[in-house]
């Protein structure tokens, strides 16, 4: 006989499978797995004095309701799903139909219909998607949030009571970066981090809703922070997961907002690109917007500049033009757009978007630039000089050495660490480790577009 838990994982992929993808995606629906489900339960606390209060927000399926319901049994009290889908609101209600535990299904918009009750644990796997500047349900949070999966989380956050836990499945995007500063300035100031666990795969949790994001499981209660943090880390759902304890000071810096999944690499770079004196800026060519200035083919004309794409580094170094399927020329003729291009000089380009396969996060190369050219915005690229005037590199010796320095598995693994996007801004690039600019001129001669990983770490290795 099937449990509670398997019942509901057959009702999930039944539903994935007669489901329109456009509805999916209209709803952001990722319906939780049940080995997720089970896992996520399992960090949830043991003790608890009296019955439990529960909440389930974005319920779906009520998958996360019954592995709360396995998870506690008796020792509930209630638990209230919120569910704006009716259809999958009514298949909710039949899951936790066939329990005995009292629930309260409110079908509605969880920013705006969660009942304003405190609740000992609540879980949710909520929807990833953006949140506009002006949608009204902003009134509705105690910061303004940038996702919606943020602020399904601070409603979540704001119905605990006293020592009462949350559990959240969710992008690890929220740990860094600016868009999620007031997210994270929240939680640190009236909660506690107890414990996360990550996903290395960024494919395979939600594989059948083809959802690609490196996933985390989070607790955090309504307590002071905890002296320590849990960390486990697995590849995907059902592989074994592997824990382990750190003080709460070495993965949660409370001054910069940012919070890492493992302590600060050991070694003995303490400065950083920016404290360097390097600048790291975003390709100003953004190609979309220039749809009326940008050629496949040359034109026969004045004011025609190279337009560089990541993917004019496929061989490990600039080839231009390339035939690679984006336009090559761009034509600058006005103040505005003469303004965009790079002047000649040295620079390092670093990709901002990884692919899955590709083994770093972190992509590097030098570029010389001999006359102007577009970079477009799917770069950056560093320079020496600020944010509003672009200064090239003082030698070749030295973009070659910071590209060598940036494609170090060193760097890779601290970028991995502080970041949970695939995605390099400027502002992460800002705070990497850096070896002073002279260290770097020296490895640089070593550079070669085809040194392999093992070459890279092995002339890197003596900077750390």
């Amino acid at each position: 006989m099937m449990s509670a838990l398997e019942c509901a994982a057959a009702v999930r992929i039944d539903l994935i499978n007669n489901t329109d993808e456009c509805k999916r995606s209209a709803f952001a629906q990722h319906l939780t797995p049940p080995e997720t489900a089970e896992l996520a339960v399992s960090m949830f606390s043991d003790g608890h004095d009296g019955s439990l209060r529960c909440l389930d927000l974005g319920a779906g399926s009520g998958i996360l309701s019954v592995a709360v319901y396995e998870r506690y049994g008796e020792l509930i009290d209630y638990i209230d799903v919120v569910e704006s889908d009716p259809v999958l609101a009514s298949v909710c209600q039949d899951e936790l139909r066939r329990l005995n535990v009292t629930f309260n299904l409110v079908v509605g918009d969880a920013l705006r219909a969660t009942p304003a009750k405190q609740y000992d644990r609540v879980i949710l796997n909520p929807p990833y998607k953006k949140m506009s500047a002006g949608d009204p349900r902003q009134q509705f949070m105690p910061f303004r949030s940038a996702n919606l999966y943020v602020a399904f989380v601070a409603i979540g956050l704001t119905r605990l009571s006293p020592g009462g836990e949350l559990i959240a499945i969710i992008p690890r995007s929220w740990m860094n970066g600016g868009y999620f500063t007031s997210f994270r300035r929240f939680i640190l100031e009236g909660y506690s981090i107890d414990s996360f666990h990550i996903y290395e795969s960024r494919t395979n949790v939600f594989a059948e809703t083809d959802v690609l994001q490196e996933t985390m499981i989070v607790r955090i209660s309504n307590n002071r922070q905890r002296e320590t943090v849990h960390v486990g880390s697995s590849n995907g759902r059902a592989d074994q997961v592997t824990w382990k304890s750190y003080p709460a000071k070495d993965l949660i810096d409370s001054n910069s907002l940012v919070i890492r999944v493992a302590p600060e690499c050991n070694g003995s770079v303490q400065s950083t690109i920016s404290a360097e004196g390097l600048c790291p800026s975003t390709g100003k060519v953004v190609d979309f917007r220039s749809r009326e200035r940008i050629y496949y083919d040359r034109p026969n004309e004045e004011g025609i500049y190279p337009l560089v794409y990541a993917g004019n580094f496929a061989g490990g170094a600039i080839e231009h033009p390339l035939d690679f399927g984006k336009p090559q020329w761009f034509r600058a003729d006005t103040q505005t757009t003469i303004n965009q291009l790079t002047r000649e000089g040295f620079y390092v380009v670093v990709k901002r978007f990884s692919s899955k396969e590709e083994r770093r996060r972190v992509v590097a190369y030098p570029l010389h630039v001999q006359s102007p050219i577009g970079i477009e915005n799917h770069l950056n690229f560093i320079h020496a000089g600020k944010p509003r005037k672009v200064v090239p590199l003082s030698s070749m010796e030295l973009a070659q050495g910071l590209a060598l320095w940036l494609n170090s598995t060193f760097i890779d693994k601290w970028f991995r660490d502080v970041s949970g996007s695939t995605q390099v801004n400027a502002g992460d690039i800002k705070a990497m480790p850096c070896p002073s600019l002279s260290d770097l001129e020296r490895i640089g001669v070593y550079w070669r577009a085809d040194l392999t990983q093992e070459m890279i770490d092995a002339i890197c290795e003596e900077l750390k």
